[in-house]
């Protein structure tokens, strides 16, 4: 086991001594535990039985705000541990088809549509919808009354069914393979459901709408029975802590279907995009143990790992000024670790700190904007937080 930490280590060294320049040494990519360790120990144990086991899964849930919605940063963590890890990959859980909604998506599947849609995030409700949605984890959703709608899925491996989220005037269709099927209404979700008669990659949803009728997903639970790791990713754009519990009347059941091992929260960014004075730990803390606590009541023993947020700029009125509660929130979020006895992945000291988005924008890691990463930023937080897991679980 160490020596396939060290092979990582070496590869992870190799890709960060080509950029501009190495503002992270891969091995300080570590998780910190302000509390005990015992959460840690048993997803360790979980982790390699998964690895030694074909018959073993676990189930990794990756939340937070538009760096989990790029997904750069979770393909990446996903990619290594099917590749670098030697893990088997299981499936990959909720995915939404983004391009309904006319915005950013992870790239690991494929998505193609016909007809108007109208999306809605969560973070950013469309008040003009016909329909409100019923958000769940996925926290976003596209409408449409258009008798010609219709998209499609391609997904990175066959599934034997499928749960389309939200609601409708009528069942949808569904075209797996060389099969053509009418769902039926969930008795799971708030939704509809079709099983197939062959498991299926490619997947066209026709709503098939007559006029004065409309459509609404909310969500896409692929059905597989795979084994292995599960990693689920669910970001929405200006995503804040309260997002989840305050405007996803359906996150809670929904929840039901991941039960992660391992809750990795990337939340914390947007609660903190305000002048100084205005963030309130305190309040900040109460917001994420509402959502802890739903977590925890679907996953007594998971294990929280909190990421601190990056430095960062913010809006404010029409232009960009310096985030500077980066480091509030680290000590908030070391605070609620050592409650829950979690970790917490120190992004904000890893970068260097206060002020630091500078130096990792002229590198070519971040944007302009000094807020969000470029895909080549992304990909390398992926690898060092693969890399500071792994290094708990095999070392």
């Amino acid at each position: 086991m160490k020596k396939l930490v060290s092979i990582f280590f070496s590869l992870l060294c190799g890709v960060l001594a080509n950029a501009q320049f190495m503002p992270v040494p891969a091995d300080s990519s570590v998780l910190r535990f302000p509390g005990g360790k015992e959460r840690m120990e048993r997803f360790a144990s979980r982790l390699r039985a998964c690895k030694e086991s074909p018959d073993s899964s676990i189930t990794i849930w990756h939340i937070g705000g538009s760096h989990v919605q790029a997904g750069w940063f979770t393909s990446r963590i996903r990619h290594n541990f099917d590749s670098l890890g030697h893990y088997p990959t299981g499936g990959r859980g909720f995915i939404f088809p983004y391009p309904l909604a006319q915005t950013n998506f992870d790239k690991s599947f494929r998505v193609g549509y016909t007809g108007e849609w109208t999306g809605s995030l969560s973070s950013r409700p469309n008040r003009k919808m016909p329909v409100q949605p019923g958000f769940g984890v996925m926290g976003i959703a596209a409408y449409t009354a258009d008798t010609t709608a219709s998209f499609s899925l391609r997904l990175p491996c066959g599934c034997s069914g499928i749960h389309i989220l939200g609601s409708a005037s009528d069942a949808p269709y569904v075209i797996a393979g060389a099969d053509t099927l009418h769902c039926v209404r969930d008795t799971v979700f708030n939704g509809f459901v079709a099983d197939f008669p062959a498991e299926a990659d490619s997947i066209l949803v026709e709503p098939r709408l007559k006029e004065g009728q409309y459509f609404m997903v909310t969500g896409i639970l692929p059905e597989d029975g795979r084994k292995g790791v599960h990693y689920v990713s669910t970001g929405v754009n200006g995503a804040r802590t309260t997002t989840w519990t305050e405007r996803c009347p359906e996150f809670k059941r929904e929840m039901t279907a991941i039960k992660p091992d391992l809750a990795i929260l990337g939340l914390g960014i947007n609660d903190s995009a305000c002048p100084a004075s205005d963030f309130k730990p305190e309040r900040f803390k109460d917001n994420y143990r509402r959502l802890i606590s739903l977590i925890l009541e679907q996953s007594p023993d998971c294990l929280l790992v909190f990421i601190t947020n990056n430095d960062s700029w913010r809006w404010s009125r029409r232009r960009m000024v310096h985030n500077d509660n980066g480091s509030s929130v680290k000590d908030a979020m070391f605070e609620l670790a050592q409650e829950y006895d979690g970790a917490v992945w120190d992004l904000f000291s890893l970068m260097g700190g206060n002020l630091s988005a500078e130096a990792w924008r002229e590198a070519g890691l971040m944007k302009k904007d000094r807020l969000h990463f470029t895909r080549e930023g992304y990909e390398m937080l992926g690898d060092l937080l693969y890399g500071a897991l792994i290094r708990e679980c095999e070392e």
